[in-house]
């Protein structure tokens, strides 16, 4: 857990920083920005594609997603961004979805709201902590693009990103999701999304969401 903590610190602080200056870098040489790619296999069930979107958006990347046709619920992740910055992208969205795991699980196990099946009631629930998640990253985001400069590279970094991703996906076709969730569960979530560690924990702290699963 400690070194999954300081590779998501470190990702935190660094991913957008680095995607700025090399969009700068690139500009002051005439060159286009390098764009990364990196694959995740797994799951890509709608809350980790939504997780996943957030991530890479808070660091100037996107993500495509592609289901496995021969199993429900499995396929990649394709994550896009600055040359150097996509590692630490998929670092932290590993680290958030383990937290996820951890503390929707608790929380399903201890909800008072028996009505609700408990499948939907955690789905429900990691929605709803996701899009708090995801809320939090945005703003850091936000506070990082103020600077003028800033905001210009950023627009660099948007156009070589998007314009990779339409060149190896060139019959890329959009989605949306419209989920029919428990509004308890949903709540309850995005409240427990407050206190998911983002990567700002110092080396050997422990995420407070996942000490207040343990205690529950």
């Amino acid at each position: 857990e400690n070194e999954a903590a300081a590779a998501a610190e470190k990702a935190q602080a660094l991913m957008l920083r680095y995607g700025i200056e090399m969009a700068t870098i690139a500009a002051s040489g005439g060159e286009r920005l390098a764009v990364d790619e990196h694959v995740v296999d797994g799951k890509v069930d709608p809350w980790r594609r939504m997780l996943a979107a957030a991530v890479a958006g808070s660091a100037g990347g996107r993500v495509v997603w592609a289901p496995d046709g021969y199993a429900r619920g499995q396929g990649k992740i394709f994550f896009y961004g600055p040359a150097g910055a996509v590692g630490g992208m998929v670092e932290l969205y590993r680290y958030l979805e383990a937290q996820l795991i951890v503390i929707s699980a608790a929380a399903t196990a201890a909800r008072r709201e028996r009505r609700v099946h408990g499948r939907t009631w955690r789905n429900s629930f990691l929605l709803g902590a996701v899009g708090r998640v995801g809320q939090r990253l945005d703003a850091r985001r936000a506070e990082t693009a103020q600077a003028g400069e800033n905001e210009r590279a950023l627009v660099l970094v948007k156009t070589a990103v998007d314009r990779e991703i339409e060149r190896r996906h060139s019959d890329l076709q959009s989605s949306g999701y419209r989920p029919s969730v428990a509004r308890s569960a949903y709540e309850a979530g995005s409240h427990a999304g407050k206190h998911v560690d983002l990567g700002d924990g110092r080396l050997g702290h422990s995420s407070p969401a996942l000490s207040d699963a343990a205690r529950g």
